[in-house]
């Protein structure tokens, strides 16, 4: 068994994956909180359980993910509130916060994360191998591995890992149950794509449009669907309403109509408009594809781009063998579509997380011409193209590794030893924006947060004083440390957007705070009793700096008061 495993080549591609993925586990812990930017846990998870189910209250998200890290993380959940001195919410809070437990909810969440993202490696390399052949998966399954958005995202908390992790295993079922002829697994396909939506509620874009036009293109390509029409349709239409009843019950929809209603405002409303980077026209479509395409055809990313383009190509001439078979390689391509209208084309964003649907599709195709290019029968082109995949391979992998370089070389990690060396007993540091941005502090600094915001929907952290007043009210702290990524709302200058391009609301917000922007701008310059006495940078030599979500190689000044 063991040697039948070692002579597996998906296995050396997954133990390789799960390499890449083993850096983010302890990234900025032990902590009360996480780095990672709209991390689900350690913090989210129970607040989306409780909010979800009580009446009136929703979550931003839905609560699938939220059952499974609960399951897994029990003995820690256990463990806190035996502890606690009461089970009032604030004794609660104040024991589960603390830096022992949250660091064993985080570290539990990217290990099923990293555990995920193998999945769909694998699912990849299945699609693949099912419409084009061994060689093709393994060719697929090392493309997909080797994403450098996705290598971020399957080490961290958030959800596009895990809800694209059901997606995924839905897609593979409609590809089996075509191919196989096997109707029946379309009662698995829909039950695993409600999963997907109840993880995350834009999965239904991946669904949305592909999968009618899959059903579609199978019934007019393929006479067995036709043949068996009345078996087909007594399968799907049981298992899409099962399938819709299950998700309304595990989204609340039934036990909670109130609060899903109001989720669903908020989803429609200012989740996605107030964050939209595209106006809601042709312009703003264009304007969107155009950095859809300069985000893929950056660096060696137009040797992938062609070699999806051609693999599609290749799939669709082979129309006149297996129509199942030639059906069922339409879905990962129809699956990008429906993204791109549905999601991409409403939310009007190109986050690197809206992206990675397209890029982990793609690579069922980019391992169709990999597959034909490395093993054709002319020997010469065989030879050049194996040379030119080995070195784009090469260049992926410094990538992917650049990803784990920024989580080791994490400018935070610089902040916080300087801290230890210049920071005495008693010293204040006054910081500003959310928990993602802030280094570990010294256990005898006084720490002190200011904003404008309600206090009532602060992240709480350990030790941290919060206040609520004007930026340029008058304080006495010895240093403020400020992180240069959050901070740029207010520094930067309020130019012309392009054509289709907007600034989303949050920016907006702060060009018209003129109080935050001379403050923080006389701070940049040197124009209050502060000096810059360090700045925090991303120090890797061999390693270019990778920015994603917010996260990653991001500069944090620190500022010493003048005596």
């Amino acid at each position: 068994m063991i040697r039948a495993l070692v002579r597996t080549p998906l296995v050396w591609i997954l133990c390789a994956a799960a390499a890449l993925r083993i850096t983010g586990l302890f990234w900025g812990l032990p902590a009360a909180d996480g780095w990672d930017n709209d991390g689900f846990a350690p913090r989210n998870f129970l607040t989306a359980l409780a909010l979800t189910y009580t009446p009136g209250s929703y979550f931003t998200y839905p609560p699938l993910h939220a059952f499974v890290l609960a399951i897994l993380t029990l003995p820690g959940i256990v463990s806190a509130l035996l502890q606690t001195p009461s089970f009032g919410q604030a004794d609660v809070i104040g024991e589960i916060t603390k830096p022992a437990y949250m660091t064993f909810f985080a570290v539990v969440a990217r290990l099923v994360t990293a555990a995920m993202s193998l999945s769909i490696i694998w699912c990849i390399g299945e699609m693949t191998r099912r419409i084009a052949g061994a060689r093709a998966g393994l060719f697929a399954a090392g493309a997909c591995a080797l994403g450098v958005v996705f290598t971020y995202y399957s080490q961290v908390s958030n959800l596009d890992v895990p809800y694209l992790f059901w997606a995924s295993l839905s897609l593979l079922l409609c590809m089996r149950a075509v191919t196989e002829r096997r109707s029946r697994l379309f009662w698995w396909a829909a039950l695993l794509a409600a999963a997907a939506i109840a993880t995350k509620d834009q999965a239904y874009a991946v669904f949305a449009l592909s999968l009618p036009l899959f059903l579609l293109a199978w019934f007019m390509a393929d006479a067995w669907p036709r043949r068996h029409a009345r078996a087909v349709f007594t399968t799907l239409l049981p298992a899409v309403m099962v399938s819709l009843l299950a998700l309304l019950l595990v989204d609340g929809a039934i036990t909670n109509p109130i609060g899903f209603a109001r989720r669903v405002a908020f989803l429609t409303g200012p989740a996605s408009q107030d964050y939209a980077q595209y106006v809601q026209s042709p312009a703003g479509w264009m304007a969107l594809l155009e950095d859809m395409a300069r985000f893929f055809l950056r660096g060696h990313g137009v040797v992938a781009v062609l070699l999806a383009a051609f693999g599609l190509g290749l799939h669709l001439s082979r129309f006149r063998d297996d129509k199942a078979i030639w059906v069922a390689g339409l879905l990962p391509g129809l699956a990008i579509i429906s993204f791109i209208l549905c999601f991409n084309f409403s939310a009007l964003r190109t986050d690197h997380r809206f992206l990675l649907p397209q890029a982990l599709f793609a690579a069922v195709y980019i391992g169709i011409a990999a597959d034909f290019l490395a093993f054709h029968t002319a020997r010469s082109l065989a030879f050049g193209a194996r040379f030119l995949l080995a070195v784009i391979a090469l260049f992926s992998l410094h990538q992917a590794i650049a990803v784990n370089a920024a989580m080791l070389f994490d400018p935070r990690y610089d902040v916080e030893r300087w801290m230890a060396a210049h920071v005495g007993p008693g010293d204040t540091i006054e910081i500003y924006g959310q928990n993602i941005f802030q280094p570990r502090f010294p256990a005898t600094a006084r720490v002190i947060r200011v904003g404008q915001g309600d206090l009532k929907v602060r992240n709480p952290l350990p030790r941290v004083t919060e206040l609520k007043e004007a930026f340029a009210a008058p304080r006495d702290a010895k240093f403020i440390i400020v992180s240069g990524n959050w901070v740029r709302r207010y520094l930067r200058e309020a130019r012309p957007t392009r054509t289709g391009r907007v600034y989303d609301k949050t920016q907006r917000d702060a060009f018209r705070d003129g109080d935050a922007r001379r403050y923080f701008s006389a701070l940049d310059e040197g124009r209050l009793p502060y000096r810059l006495v360090h700045v925090a940078r991303f120090q890797g030599k061999f390693w270019p700096p990778v920015r994603i979500h917010d996260s990653l190689a991001e500069p944090i000044g620190i500022y010493e008061r003048l005596p």
